[in-house]
């Protein structure tokens, strides 16, 4: 794994990358909620057994411990990633309980053998697990934990009925060292997504 502080050309791709992952995610319903993998197609409300039959295992599984009240923990949700190659949409859907719930794409796959580049500057808001780990590699360390927020952004006015809800987040803190010449990196990642990243202390050989 290499990593690199400067990187001009990589900021540029992952800007192109994440302006085709935010319009592929923003895709009507209609236009999202199938996937074809040969001649079967999958479809939201379908079971993770018809989708392991149409399409195999996937190139990357996500499971979220999502709470509950009470603060009970439960691992209800999935994602799943299949990277078809360069020339097609990475497909990533969201399984819960068993079941298909939503069927995004995130920008163009690509070919997961030969060398990773991991670009310092490449680390930004909304890039996703399967990338990160792709590009850089397993962290130094991470934890993680589900969480509970008010339903909406900060200060906007609800609905009397939803004064009260709560989403539900699952949080995980990556922290990467990429040796004594470089800052570690830690990132917050919610919901499979970097949301924040932040420079720490001199990193280590």
């Amino acid at each position: 794994m290499t990593i690199t502080e400067e990187g001009g050309s990589g900021l540029k791709s992952i800007a192109c990358l994440l302006l085709v992952s935010l319009f592929a995610w923003a895709m009507p319903a209609g236009a999202a909620g199938s996937l074809r993998c040969g001649s079967r197609l999958v479809s939201e409300g379908d079971r993770a057994a018809d989708l392991l039959a149409a399409c195999g295992e996937p190139a990357f599984r996500d499971a979220w411990g999502q709470p509950q009240p009470g603060g009970n923990i439960l691992a209800d949700t999935e994602e799943w990633t299949y990277n078809f190659g360069p020339h097609q949409l990475l497909r990533v859907l969201r399984l819960r309980n068993g079941r298909i719930v939503e069927i995004g794409s995130d920008g163009y796959g690509f070919y997961e053998s030969g060398g990773r580049r991991c670009e310092a500057a490449g680390l930004v808001a909304g890039l996703s697990k399967f990338r990160l780990l792709q590009a850089c590699g397993e962290p130094l360390t991470r934890k993680s934990f589900g969480l509970l927020r008010p339903l909406g952004p900060a200060g906007r006015l609800l609905p009397p009925s939803h004064r009260n809800a709560y989403e539900a987040v699952y949080r995980e803190e990556w922290v990467y060292n990429f040796g004594s010449r470089y800052l570690m990196r830690i990132l917050t990642i919610e919901d499979g997504r970097i949301v924040n990243v932040e420079n720490g202390g001199r990193g280590f050989d």
